[in-house]
C-alpha cells in the first residue's frame, strides 16, 4: 500500500531548515539568499523523499496554473490527431508546463471536467458549443479553438487530382464516407475535389459514399467499384476520402481481382501509418500536423500575453509517391 504524500513540512524536518527556506529552494527564487550547502540539503530531503510539489498549491501561489488543455470533441484516431497532439506535447513540455488531452464524451460534460483541472488555457481542436464559451469565460480560462479539418481542405484534394491528371488519368472516382460525425471533414475535401477537376478541365467525377467510418464496409466500397468499372466511360483512378478508405478499396480491388494500379489507380490521404503497408504500398498525401500543432501553440501563447499574434495559418500538404498509383492502361482489363 503505498503512503502519505510527502509535504514540504517533511522536507524542512528531514532538511533541519525552515518551510520559508524549503519554499525558496523549490521554487528557484533568486531574491533570496541561501546557503550552498543549505540548498544541497533541501534538494537531497526532497529527492529522498520524493517529494512533488501540489500543483494547485503552485497555481494559488502564483495566481494561475502549468496546465494546458487540449480538448478532443469527437475527431476520430489518425497519425495527423497523434502527431498533433505530439507535437503541442513537446512545445508545451518546452514552456514549463502539462499538456493534458480531454476526449470530450458529449457537449456538457465541460463543467465537470472545469472541476477537477484548472488549465491556464483551453485548446479546440472543433468549435465548442456557446454554453462552453461562455463557462471558459466565466472561470477566466481563453479558449483557442482552431479546426482540425482545416488543413484537410482544398489543398490535399488538389494534390491528389494534380497527382492523378498529371499521370493522365480523366475518368476518377471519389470515395468519401456517409459517416455523420465525420461530414466536417467530408464535405469541404469533397468540394475541393469538384473544384480541382474543374480547374484542370476533367470531367466531373464520380462520387460515392459509403458507411462506416473507421469501421468502412469493403463489401459496398467493392460494390461501388463494380458500377464503375462496369458502367459507361469507366473510371481508372480512384482518389480517396482518408487513408483507410483507400486501403477498403485496395482490399476491394484484390476481392475482386482488379489490378493495382494496372488496371485502377488509388490514392489516398494523411500518410497513415499503415500506407507503407499495404499492397500495393498506398500513393497518398501527406499532410502538415505539426505545423497546425505549432500554429495553435504560438495562439496559445498569445492569450497568455507571452507572445504576439501569429499570422493567419497556411495548410501544408505534398504526394508521398508510392506504388498504387500509375498512368492508365491503354488496354483496359475487360468488364466484370
Amino acid at each position: 500500500m503505498t503512503g502519505s504524500r510527502s509535504t514540504s513540512a517533511d522536507v524542512a524536518r528531514r532538511a533541519g531548515v525552515s518551510r520559508a527556506t524549503v519554499s525558496y529552494v523549490l521554487n528557484g527564487r533568486t531574491d533570496q539568499s541561501i546557503p550552498a550547502n543549505t540548498r544541497d540539503k533541501v534538494l537531497a530531503a526532497a529527492r529522498d523523499l520524493g517529494y512533488v510539489p501540489h500543483a494547485a498549491s503552485r497555481a494559488l501561489r502564483r495566481g494561475t496554473s502549468n496546465l494546458v488543455l487540449l480538448i478532443n470533441s469527437g475527431v476520430p484516431w489518425s497519425t495527423n490527431v497523434t502527431d498533433v497532439e505530439d507535437e503541442l506535447t513537446a512545445l508545451v513540455a518546452a514552456s514549463g508546463r502539462s499538456l493534458v488531452v480531454w476526449r470530450r464524451p458529449g457537449a456538457d460534460a465541460l463543467q465537470g471536467t472545469l472541476a477537477n483541472l484548472e488549465p491556464c488555457v483551453a485548446i479546440s481542436m472543433d468549435a465548442l458549443t456557446s454554453g462552453e464559451n461562455r463557462l471558459l469565460a466565466t472561470v477566466g480560462v481563453p479558449l483557442v479553438a482552431a479546426d482540425l479539418a482545416a488543413p484537410g481542405t482544398g489543398l490535399p484534394a488538389d494534390l491528389q487530382i494534380e497527382h492523378l491528371a498529371r499521370q493522365g488519368h480523366r475518368r476518377i472516382g471519389y470515395l468519401t464516407t456517409d459517416e455523420p460525425s465525420l461530414q466536417r471533414f467530408a464535405t469541404p475535401r469533397t468540394d475541393g475535389i469538384l473544384a480541382a477537376c474543374v480547374r484542370r478541365g476533367l470531367p466531373e467525377p464520380r462520387i460515392a459514399g459509403v458507411p462506416g467510418g473507421l469501421a468502412v464496409d469493403v463489401a459496398a466500397v467493392a460494390g461501388q467499384l463494380t458500377r464503375w468499372l462496369n458502367g459507361r466511360d469507366p473510371v481508372t483512378a480512384v482518389a480517396c476520402f482518408n487513408d483507410l478508405h483507400a486501403a477498403a478499396c485496395l482490399a476491394a480491388a484484390s476481392d475482386l481481382r482488379i489490378g493495382v494500379p494496372t488496371d485502377l489507380s488509388v490514392i489516398g490521404l494523411d500518410d497513415d501509418i499503415f500506407a507503407p503497408l499495404t499492397r500495393p504500398a498506398l500513393t497518398t498525401v501527406r499532410l502538415g500536423p505539426q505545423h497546425f500543432a505549432r500554429h495553435l501553440w504560438s495562439l496559445a501563447r498569445h492569450h497568455l500575453g507571452e507572445a504576439p499574434g501569429p499570422a493567419a495559418f497556411t495548410p501544408t500538404a505534398h504526394i508521398v509517391e508510392r506504388a498504387s498509383v500509375t498512368s492508365p492502361s491503354p488496354f483496359p482489363s475487360p468488364k466484370r
